[in-house]
């Protein structure tokens, strides 16, 4: 009997630990840009009809935006230059902004190349200091080499400054991407090494993202 307990609690200590370290992420940085003490800036597109303009200030980048603009692209910036980043398919990625907001509203981010931009609307509160914003891009839906990120601010009235911007991929405890089960088959089984394996399989395993013992 006591050997028997003594079993129980090593395999309950054991998905108690596996737990906690896939619960854990690790964030890689594949591009950092930091705009604070620059001297001069060009890597943004005016549109006919904006009346927004670029400034360089002693904490990065201003872009005095009047007005709310009709899309959220005017103007655009591309604060992460082309060849900066690699993005595979099916992987998870944040692109994080330290920047001020001047209103409430929302700022558009691409992330990608000029054939393949995948977009997301940051919403945004007001504050008098820098805050970072984190835009999360799961499961990118494909593989781009050399890739950018452009920055459009037309629905955020007043003067916004970017002081650095950051491309990040979101991987698991073992530096690896997590597993993400298949929706499709149903009876898709992993071990804890992201390898797939046979419903006969004996052990801890992943089923649809959560960890059972076989």
């Amino acid at each position: 009997m006591k050997k028997k307990l003594t079993f129980v609690i090593i395999i309950i200590l054991s998905c108690l630990r596996v737990n906690a370290q896939s619960e854990s992420e690790t964030l890689v940085s594949l591009a950092k840009v930091n705009y604070e003490g620059i001297t001069e800036f060009t890597q943004w597109s005016s549109y006919e009809g904006s009346i927004a303009t670029i400034e360089v200030v002693d904490d990065g980048i201003a872009i005095n935006n009047p007005k709310m603009q009709e899309q959220s692209w005017q103007p655009q910036l591309i604060v992460v230059p082309d060849g900066s980043f690699d993005l595979k398919e099916g992987h998870d990625y944040i692109v994080r902004l330290t920047i001020r907001v001047p209103s409430d509203g929302k700022y558009m981010v691409n992330i990608g190349s000029w054939s393949t931009n995948f977009t997301c609307h940051a919403p945004a509160t007001a504050k008098d200091d820098f805050q970072i914003i984190d835009v999360e891009y799961p499961e990118y839906e494909s593989s781009v080499t050399g890739g950018h990120v452009l920055f459009g601010c037309g629905w955020v009235p007043g003067t916004t400054i970017i002081k650095e911007v950051e491309v990040l991929e979101k991987r698991g405890a073992s530096g690896i991407r997590s597993v993400k089960a298949s929706k499709v088959a149903g009876d898709m089984i992993y071990n804890l090494s992201g390898q797939k394996v046979s419903p006969s399989y004996k052990g801890i395993v992943i089923i649809d993202g959560k960890k059972s013992l076989r």
